[in-house]
């Protein structure tokens, strides 16, 4: 075994190295990973784009939602912009904020100042 083995890694072992190679064999390898790239890129761009045509669903203006102070309709919570954000935040009752959804944790914790939303009409 060298140093520069691509075996796996072992217990009490370092973790595992590429091969060495040429500047060729690296270039060829590497443009064979762009090609790959370029086409994952395009096959999410064209999944975006997919996704922006989905029709849309109308949805009653009265529905009612719990707000900071209480009940409030769907259309309040609009607060006369064109745009509501709606996320599903997944909670969990008697657990601290440790033990709830990082992703949901991140999310929120990262949207304090809502001056940026609004001034987008959301």
């Amino acid at each position: 075994m060298t140093e520069h083995d691509s075996s796996t890694q072992g217990p009490g072992r370092a973790p595992a190295r590429p091969p060495v190679a040429d500047r060729a064999a690296f270039e060829a390898e590497l443009a064979r990973v762009r090609l790959r790239e370029k086409a994952h890129t395009r096959e999410g761009d064209a999944i975006a784009a997919a996704r922006r045509r989905l029709p849309m669903v109308e949805v009653d203006a009265t529905l009612e939602l719990t707000g900071p102070d209480g009940p409030v309709t769907l259309l309040d919570a609009f607060e006369g912009r064109r745009q509501l954000i709606a996320y599903y935040f997944m909670w969990h009752d008697g657990h601290d904020a440790a033990d709830q959804c990082e992703g949901c944790t991140w999310v929120t914790n990262q949207v304090r100042e809502l001056e940026f939303l609004h001034s987008r009409d959301i």
